[in-house]
């Protein structure tokens, strides 16, 4: 499973990684970290306690928490989950592995805190902690300090940090079957059946990236509303924030690759619309009716939201004083129509024909917006393609068909 061939940041964006690292830190009030997988940091530290900064600052104490890294990344790599563990100084740990096309490279750590869970085994047996603040007092009341947080919060955040690695994970190993598509394309054009197969895994990875991550951008604007929740509240809101994000990803990650239904898809849409209404207030309004006659409908996991979230993103926020969507879901002889409508500044005609025909992407949000009318053609045929509707400083209009049976 190691791969010594190629370093983490190669693969990863770790400029990107150190992004999140840092707002989860300020978020959570926990240490992070990232190292490849003999242990090693790739980047800076976000949030070290004192205690582990003076740990560190000794060349004993820096050789064994390198080693104990190692160590702790591998077994989560083996474990393929998350590894909670007691590091040899007496503190408790997290490591969450990145693998890559089946690679671990690596692992993000955070905690650097006491808990009360006493299932949370020492990493070896050692008598580090003993010895280090047995004759040194200073460095005793420093351990004492550190941030103490119940086992339960652990596991919460130990779970969405495991979803952000997966979102980055897809990312590269998506851009890996482009590159190597790419190279096919030119070296091995006379090799078809390769083509092919790199060909319906690039539709798979487009199926995925529309269905599972949520866009990058949108996460670190959610995780820097969360922050600045934390700096001026105590703190009941930043931990409904925290939940629903969690509860948004884990949706995600747990129905990729499936169908699932119109009322399910509604739940993980009033999520992110809650969402948007924290970070943007009172800008965003959003009304929901759907009729119940349509719930147990089947969809695509994430067919919604490039729609949703293209026109909040879009439609409403440039304007000063925000707007209001509507989604509609209603019964119509064999079908379910689904409505969305906002009152945003528009789409211009030319721009809304060069996204639909996938001749000018410029985004995510407009990639997405092109791919989710795709699966709705290939999974139902062309008359059940969107059909959008727009007028500039009026508002935008996307409706589309379901197939009831």
């Amino acid at each position: 499973m190691l791969n010594n061939s190629r370093n983490l940041n190669e693969i990863i964006d770790v400029n990107l990684l150190q992004a999140i690292q840092d707002k989860l830190a300020e978020i959570t009030g926990l240490a992070y970290n990232i190292v490849d997988f003999k242990g090693n940091p790739i980047n800076n530290y976000s949030n070290f306690c004192d205690f582990c900064s003076k740990v560190r600052s000794t060349e004993e104490g820096m050789k064994i928490c390198y080693q104990t890294n190692a160590h702790a990344g591998l077994e989560a790599a083996i474990r393929q989950q998350p590894y909670v563990f007691k590091c040899p100084a007496g503190l408790v740990d997290v490591a969450t592995p990145i693998i890559v096309n089946n690679n671990y490279l690596g692992a993000i750590f955070f905690g650097q805190v006491r808990t009360n869970e006493d299932k949370v085994d020492p990493i070896k047996k050692s008598n580090y902690h003993s010895k280090m603040c047995k004759n040194n007092y200073d460095l005793l009341q420093d351990f004492n300090k550190t941030k103490y947080i119940d086992y339960s919060k652990i596991k919460s955040i130990y779970s969405l940090v495991e979803i952000i690695v997966k979102l980055l994970v897809e990312k590269s190993e998506l851009i890996s079957v482009q590159e190597e598509l790419s190279f096919n394309n030119i070296k091995l054009f006379k090799e078809k059946e390769e083509k092919k197969r790199l060909e319906e895994k690039i539709k798979l990875y487009e199926l995925n990236s529309l269905q599972m991550p949520i866009s990058l951008d949108f996460m670190l604007n959610t995780l820097s509303t969360i922050s600045s929740l934390a700096l001026i509240e105590d703190a009941a809101k930043t931990q409904d924030m925290i939940y629903s994000l969690s509860e948004l990803f884990r949706y995600n990650s747990k129905n990729i690759g499936t169908l699932v239904s119109l009322e399910k898809a509604i739940e993980n849409i009033k999520i992110y619309l809650k969402i948007q209404s924290t970070r943007f207030g009172e800008r965003i309004k959003y009304e929901i009716d759907i009729d119940e006659r349509v719930n147990k409908v089947k969809i695509p996991t994430m067919i919604l939201l490039p729609f949703i979230e293209y026109s909040i993103l879009n439609g409403l926020c440039p304007k000063k004083e925000g707007g209001l969507i509507k989604i509609k879901g209603y019964y119509d002889q064999k079908d379910a129509v689904i409505f969305i409508k906002d009152n945003g500044i528009g789409i211009e005609e030319d721009v809304l024909f060069s996204i639909l025909n996938g001749k000018c992407i410029n985004g995510s949000l407009e990639s997405n917006l092109y791919n989710a009318n795709n699966v709705l053609i290939e999974y139902y045929g062309e008359e059940y393609k969107a059909i959008i509707k727009s007028e500039v400083n009026i508002g935008t209009t996307v409706s589309f068909k379901l197939p009831l049976a």
